[in-house]
């Protein structure tokens, strides 16, 4: 594996050793080896790159969701209209901040993409149907 520039991973300085993480028997405990590895295993890096790309996809997949929704109020009876447009953001991707694995790919990125005051102006806009990206806007 390549030294990654988007996630400033040092590339690892020796042969990578596999390291059972199970957690069965004759597995390291995690404390033993984490901090060794922690920015430099190809694995770990390889793990931040899949997690971004499933960050980026949640993303998109929650923006969709709070699109079409917004374009279903016009549709509904102003009652459930009313609770759609107050509940538009129910369901939609959960906060990870507070998991290990995640807070160390925010670590590496240098922002929590959930938490971005772009996506969260953008998501606002799409509720609100303002933005241009909006199914309903016009």
């Amino acid at each position: 594996m390549q030294n990654n520039d988007v996630f400033k991973v040092q590339k690892f300085p020796a042969e990578e050793i596999l390291l059972p993480i199970d957690g069965k028997e004759g597995s390291i405990p995690p404390g033993e080896y984490i901090e060794d590895c922690m920015y430099s295993c190809s694995t770990i890096n390889d793990f931040i790159k899949l997690t971004d790309d499933m960050m980026k996809d949640i993303l998109l997949l929650e923006e969709e969701l709070v699109r079409w929704r917004q374009a279903l109020i016009k549709y509904l009876p102003e009652r459930w209209a009313e609770g759609l447009r107050q509940d538009i953001f129910n369901n939609t991707a959960r906060c990870y901040a507070g998991d290990p694995a995640y807070d160390l790919y925010v670590q590496a990125k240098g922002y929590d993409p959930q938490q971005s005051e772009e996506h969260t102006e953008f998501m606002h806009r799409l509720a609100n149907g303002t933005d241009e990206s909006s199914i309903t806007y016009l």
